[in-house]
């Protein structure tokens, strides 16, 4: 029998149509054998795995969507763009109280990618790696500039998706014949290079490692390639990839909380569009 993976990109609070996706997965009872997700998606995957259907939709929309974790009011108060500290220590482990040994128990094998500092490369850790506290999953969704390195057992770490964007190559390093994708960027979409006064900034800023800034360089092309292997698997078979149908208008980090609702409406309506498709692949191995 053939072995499935789910690969997940990360999106920031694109990830919502991450969540709905995966909201009709776990409400048809579809299950992989790992499962990997990158940034935003690193979560989502935790919540999968550990079968926390309710709070894929209340970390995607009702708290993604508060003043507290992206704008004017996280800078105020967290001194960064995005309140990862609200995310993770308000809302993961005092509102919603999400129990971490569920992840690590989880049957489903999931990894996520964290951006070593001191290495200057990207590791990747596993559900068994899980913190009580989900310092690891934290470090996994901060990007540069947009939150501070998270320091755990002494050493910094970021946003494994400095080095790998949608992180098909570990599905088939994890011993997968088959991949199921999912990318929260439309048809449409076009990486461009960072800007001249971002990578200015990101130089300025990261200075003191300069092979992370050359990474940070070859994101665009990073991004491509790996598109590129997801469609080549596509057209042989061996992988499916939902994509939003339509773009709705959300940013990484701009999506008032209609517009969310939508986005993870839309993921849930996308599967529901192919379920005929999604479950021959998933059943066909």
């Amino acid at each position: 029998m053939q072995k499935i993976g789910l690969v997940l990109e990360g999106g920031g609070l694109r990830g919502a149509y991450t969540a709905g996706v995966l909201a009709w997965l776990m409400d048809h009872h579809i299950d992989f054998d790992f499962a990997i997700g990158i940034s935003s998606g690193a979560l989502f995957a935790s919540c999968f795995v550990a079968n926390m259907r309710s709070q894929l939709s209340e970390l995607a929309v009702e708290y993604a969507s508060r003043k507290e974790n992206v704008g004017w009011y996280p800078i105020l108060n967290e001194g960064t763009p995005v309140g990862y500290n609200y995310l993770f220590e308000t809302v993961i482990n005092q509102k919603l109280k999400l129990d971490a040994s569920k992840v690590r128990q989880a049957k489903t094998k999931m990894e996520f990618g964290l951006y070593d500092l001191a290495q200057q490369s990207t590791m990747w850790l596993t559900n068994k790696d899980c913190d009580d506290r989900w310092l690891y999953i934290k470090a996994a969704c901060t990007l540069p500039i947009a939150g501070r390195s998270v320091t755990i057992k002494g050493k910094k770490y970021l946003d494994g998706g400095l080095t790998s964007m949608i992180p098909i190559e570990r599905s088939v390093e994890n011993g997968c014949q088959k991949h199921f994708v999912v990318t929260t960027k439309d048809i449409s979409f076009v990486r461009k290079p960072n800007s001249k006064p971002l990578q200015f900034l990101l130089d300025l800023i990261y200075i003191r490692y300069p092979k992370m800034l050359k990474d940070f360089r070859k994101r665009t092309d990073v991004y491509y390639r790996q598109r590129h292997e997801v469609a080549k698997l596509v057209e042989e078979g061996n992988a499916m990839h939902i994509y939003p149908s339509k773009n709705l208008g959300v940013k990484r980090f701009k999506g008032d909380r209609d517009q969310l609702q939508a986005l993870f409406d839309l993921g849930y309506a996308d599967c529901e569009a192919q379920r005929g498709q999604i479950i021959d692949f998933v059943e066909r191995r």
